[in-house]
């Protein structure tokens, strides 16, 4: 299940105590547990590299909730991812 953290980021990674953490901004402060894609009905996230925009969804790779800005931001894999 995803964590909404203190950043806005989803975890994406485990601190060492085996607890959700953010990578991206060294973040171990849980907001909530997100359940299915509650909360997000009707919003867009738009990838931070090459502007793709899809609904938002908790699973979306790097996914970034901004709840005062138009769209939520994540990672398409436009890039790659290694």
């Amino acid at each position: 299940m995803p964590y909404l953290m203190k950043c806005g980021h989803v975890a994406n990674g485990w601190a060492k105590n085996r607890n959700p953490a953010c990578a991206i901004c060294d973040c171990i402060d849980v907001v909530k547990e997100c359940k299915d894609n509650e909360g997000l009905e009707g919003r867009k996230a738009k990838c931070g590299e090459c502007d793709s925009m899809v609904s938002s969804s908790w699973n979306l790779p790097f996914f970034e909730y901004k709840p005062d800005k138009e769209y939520d931001t994540y990672y398409c894999g436009c890039w790659g991812w290694d």
